[in-house]
């Protein structure tokens, strides 16, 4: 009997191994497909896929965005999960997709599997900067917040702080906003985001009617950054906070500035406004709009109102340098949907025009983004509060939810 017992014994051990050996290669196969397919590929082919990359990379970065997607579809198909290039190859073509939706799910993905490297780092950012130009303040805040969470000592970490920042300015946060303004100009005063951040918690103590503490930081841009190239804004801005300081003679003197140093830019018309209803209501003030032919203005929205331009922006972030058509002074808006595609775009304008409203089309692009993103919105409030009465209205009658967004 102890001899029988022996010999199965015997016969398992022999076994034993044989049966580990299947168990650890079908664990492997599963588990680590990539690596399996990693030690398939011969130098030759790894070194092919990589000048691959190569030639996408230097596509990508002439703007030749067709040919770029071309070569990253079938080389991702290809190329091992393993190969050092497919983490960029990857956050390139989510760069790359044509649907804001998709694009979103890409830059998520990328963001949660690449967490705490360099793609992770981007796609996070990436993230943030899509919603926020998409006018998804929230879903913005969230990422910014969670890129500061995760990236303490990125590079990058002043300019997510004054995103973030305004992203909360955006959902009418604005304590909240001044303190992260605030943060940026505590660290880094010298930086390009120290004259954007006081310029941001300047509008947030002016949404807060805290007019004296506004002004501060106006001046402090005046007085500090030179060459700060929104000083046209800043001055529109201290404009109209010395008009809700009752400060009239520097309020006409602010827009009269800003009228004779930017001649040109977008702002003017809403300074020359606010010079002629400054001089009718105050006749001791310089007329300088007095010897000045008004135009006649049009209304700004129209049945079939062309698309709104906006200039290109310098980084895939969202700094964008609006230029309209027509110039509109009234800050707030509806917005009924985002859009990647003009049939969408289409769609809804005619829903729009169905519920017995006009609409127009506000166009933003970034640099390296390589397709537009299309806003509908329908009127020009100067009060927040009317544009949420018709945002309700549409609503309902859309089923789709419009929100109000504010220049």
């Amino acid at each position: 009997m102890v001899l029988k017992i022996k010999k199965t014994f015997l016969n398992l051990s022999l076994f034993i191994p044989f049966i580990c050996g299947s168990i650890f290669f079908l664990v492997f196969a599963v588990v680590s497909p990539g690596l399996a397919l990693a030690a398939q590929s011969t130098p030759g082919a790894t070194d092919e896929l990589r000048a691959a990359f190569d030639k996408a990379e230097d596509y990508f970065k002439q703007k030749k965005y067709k040919e770029a997607k071309g070569i990253l579809n079938p080389l991702l198909a290809k190329a091992s999960p393993l190969e050092d290039f497919v983490p960029k190859a990857r956050l390139m073509l989510a760069r790359l997709q044509d649907d804001f939706t998709i694009s979103i799910a890409q830059f998520q993905s990328l963001a949660a599997e690449y967490n705490n490297r360099p793609e992770g780092e981007e796609a996070q950012k990436d993230l943030g900067a899509r919603f926020y130009l998409a006018d998804k303040y929230s879903e913005a805040a969230d990422s910014y917040q969670e890129f500061i969470k995760d990236y303490p000592k990125s590079s990058s970490l002043f300019e997510i702080h004054y995103w973030y920042a305004s992203s909360l300015l955006a959902l009418d946060k604005n304590q909240d906003a001044v303190d992260e303004y605030r943060k940026v100009l505590d660290k880094a005063k010298d930086s390009s985001w120290a004259p954007k951040s006081l310029l941001g918690m300047g509008n947030a103590y002016f949404k807060m009617k805290k007019y004296s503490d506004a002004e501060k930081q106006y001046l402090r841009i005046l007085d500090q950054y030179h060459f700060y190239d929104e000083l046209n804004l800043v001055y529109l801005k201290l404009g109209q906070t010395y008009e809700g300081e009752k400060k009239y003679k520097e309020a006409h003197g602010a827009y009269q500035s800003l009228v004779e140093t930017f001649p040109k830019s977008m702002e003017v018309s809403e300074a020359k406004d606010h010079m002629r209803d400054l001089e009718k209501a105050h006749l001791d003030l310089p007329q300088v709009m007095a010897s000045v032919k008004e135009e006649p203005t049009s209304t700004p929205v129209a049945a079939e109102t062309p698309s709104t331009t906006v200039a290109v922006m310098a980084t895939p972030t969202p700094e964008v340098a609006v230029q309209e058509v027509e110039a509109v002074s009234k800050p707030f808006h509806v917005q009924v949907g985002v859009f990647s595609k003009k049939l969408y775009v289409d769609k809804a304008r005619q829903g729009v025009k169905k519920a017995g409203y006009k609409s127009y089309v506000v166009t933003v692009k970034a640099k390296d983004m390589p397709y537009p993103m299309y806003k509908v919105r329908v009127g020009n409030f100067e009060d927040k509060d009317s544009a949420q009465k018709l945002a309700n209205v549409l609503t309902q009658k859309l089923k789709e939810k419009a929100i109000v967004v504010e220049d």
